[in-house]
């Protein structure tokens, strides 16, 4: 199965078991379409089906089957929601999974330097920690520094190398 995490459990809302859920994309209407997910929390996994989803100003609520009181409810903030990528959120032109980022190889003027380890998400941009060598480097996701992300080659193009000094 091909998933991918797609928000984050909040907490509960309500006394009917609703739980409060931060999309990680920021959209919020795929998850209308999803039946069954995959919560995960300190490598614990637990899968549920989805009764009812409701959106709200700032996220989601997402009824669980089985979670029926706001304690039940508590029980499950913090665990990532993992669907198919099926039911994910849709890709714009240019956009990508930061799942699928992970493990490109970043190269400067065609030479292999680094390969991704993770991305972290900064607010203002996205910034790349890349192995090189044995150390950590971190590389702003933007213009300045990254060309093409090429997902199907599993390659992203670094523009400037001094950020990896």
């Amino acid at each position: 199965m091909d998933k991918l995490a797609v928000g984050i459990v909040r907490t509960s809302h309500g006394v009917q078991g609703y739980v409060k859920v931060k999309s990680y994309s920021g959209e919020t209407a795929h998850f209308s379409e999803m039946r069954e997910v995959l919560l995960i929390k300190n490598k614990r996994e637990k899968a549920y089906r989805i009764e009812s989803v409701k959106s709200i100003h700032d996220g989601v609520l997402i009824k669980f089957e089985g979670i029926d009181t706001p304690e039940a409810g508590k029980l499950l903030a913090g665990y990532e929601i993992w669907a198919e990528r099926s039911a994910s959120a849709p890709l714009e032109e240019g956009e990508f999974y930061a799942a699928d980022v992970i493990g490109c190889n970043v190269c400067f003027q065609g030479k292999e330097v680094g390969v991704v380890k993770s991305i972290i998400e900064n607010g203002a941009t996205d910034l790349l920690e890349v192995r090189v060598d044995e150390e950590t480097r971190i590389i702003p996701v933007t213009e300045q520094f990254v060309g093409e992300i090429d997902i199907e080659a599993k390659t992203i193009e670094l523009k400037d190398d001094w950020v990896l000094l």
